[in-house]
This record gives structure tokens, C-alpha cells and sequence, in this order.
């Protein structure tokens, strides 16, 4: 299995949130995006990060796939959950391992959860590469809120393109 690595020139165009930004408190930037799932009825909602997974968790929403690695702004994060599988994913990088989990766990009808043992922040984007349309991708925005990208043909394009410049490494 390989990894794609972030090279540091595109670092900068990932710092640069896609979607709609939420910059409320945990507890309203949730209850803004549960309101949006029961209007829109996304085919798969996928949350990728601790503090954004464990503000759905903890007002009794259990996303179709939920990513963490028990860390949030690089420090321990007590997300206590059993994990449907687990992956080795290092910062800065996506391996094939993770990409590959998350299209399978993406294909399951029931709830699943991805522990990543290393860094999840990249994750989002093998996740909207491969949710079907209309899927919502939530993820975490240290310091800021959370990021909801609604899945169309365009995002899946524009994150191609981007993923299409990482460097692959064995």
C-alpha cells in the first residue's frame, strides 16, 4: 500500500475551506446542519474529525461514516468508541489503506466508524471523492467552526484535481 503525499505547495490551497463555513458553537453549527440533513435527505453524511464527530454524537446523531484519530488540535481527544475499522494514516498524507476503507465503509447501509491511527485531517477529501452526490462532508475547522460540503460533480472534479498533485510516495 502507498500514500499521497501533500506537497507543501498546495498546502496553502487546502487551508482554504470548501462549502459552507459554520462558525457558531459546537451545539449550533450541529443543530444548523441536523436541520439541513431532515430538509435535504443527504444519500451519506460523513463527519470527519473528534470535536465535530463528538458534537453529532453527543445530541444523539450517528453520521453514515464518522473519521478520527482521538486527537483535536493535535492534543488527546476522549472520543471513547468502538471503531468499525481502523487505518494507519501519517500527517500530511492520505494512504491507500484509508482511501480504501472509506469507499468500502461508504458502501455499507448501517453507521460506520474509521479510527485513524495518525492524522485524519486529509480525509475529507477521499470522502467526497467518494460519497455519492447530494452526500453532505462535515469536517472540523480548528479555531473557526466546521466546513459542509454539499457532493455534486464539481467538488468531486475540483478534488481530483487536487488530489491529482499530490506526490505518491511508496
Amino acid at each position: 500500500m502507498g500514500l499521497l503525499k501533500l506537497p507543501e505547495w498546495l498546502r496553502s490551497e487546502l487551508s482554504k475551506p470548501y462549502g459552507m463555513i459554520l462558525t457558531g458553537d459546537l451545539d449550533s453549527n450541529v443543530k444548523i446542519v441536523l436541520s439541513m440533513i431532515n430538509e435535504e435527505r443527504p444519500p451519506k453524511v460523513i463527519v470527519v474529525g473528534d470535536y465535530a464527530l463528538g458534537g453529532f454524537l453527543k445530541l444523539g446523531y450517528m453520521p453514515s461514516l464518522g473519521i478520527f484519530d482521538r486527537k483535536t488540535k493535535r492534543s488527546p481527544f476522549s472520543l471513547t468508541m468502538n471503531p468499525t475499522d481502523t487505518v494507519v494514516n501519517p500527517p500530511g498524507h492520505i494512504s491507500d489503506e484509508a482511501a480504501f476503507a472509506i469507499k468500502r465503509l461508504l458502501s455499507y447501509s448501517a453507521p460506520s466508524l474509521l479510527f485513524v491511527d495518525g492524522e485524519e485531517d486529509l480525509l475529507a477529501l477521499p470522502a467526497i471523492l467518494y460519497s455519492p452526490e447530494r452526500s453532505f462532508v462535515i469536517y472540523g475547522l480548528p479555531s473557526v467552526g466546521m466546513a459542509l460540503v454539499k457532493v455534486d460533480k464539481d467538488i468531486k472534479k475540483k478534488i481530483s484535481e487536487i488530489l491529482d498533485d499530490f506526490e505518491r510516495v511508496p
